[in-house]
């Protein structure tokens, strides 16, 4: 999703980008810490798409199985797949629909704040 651009927003638009962000950084942070633990997701995955599910599934059962177990064990720097070059696809340009699922998504931020934004 992309944010809102531009420095001088109204509340409800800075809300939803500070919020977008604090949801990146996090995805961000467990994408890196299952590429430190499964080497398929180092490298790009050309398979067809319900195959692609399915490998992601399976990381994610894995993950959780590991951590149940061992419990969590975290020495990463920055995220190891942006250092190996790894990059997003991205459709191309999106449409109205797009648009206004992230205007849905403002409003529901701002109604719903939470207790502590950085």
């Amino acid at each position: 999703m992309k944010p809102y651009s531009g420095g001088d927003l109204p509340l409800e638009q800075e809300c939803h980008k500070k919020r977008l962000s604090r949801a990146r950084k996090s995805v961000e942070f467990a994408f890196g810490i299952l590429t430190s633990k499964w080497r398929i997701l180092n490298k790009s995955v050309d398979k067809n798409e319900s195959l692609v599910d399915d490998i992601i599934k399976c990381v994610c059962i894995l993950h959780n199985t590991v951590i149940d177990i061992d419990g969590v064990q975290i020495n990463l720097t920055e995220a190891t797949w942006k250092q190996q070059g790894l990059v997003w696809y991205r459709a191309g340009r999106h449409g109205t629909g797009a648009k206004t699922v992230r205007n849905i998504f403002a409003v529901y931020f701002q109604s719903n704040p939470l207790s502590l934004i950085e």
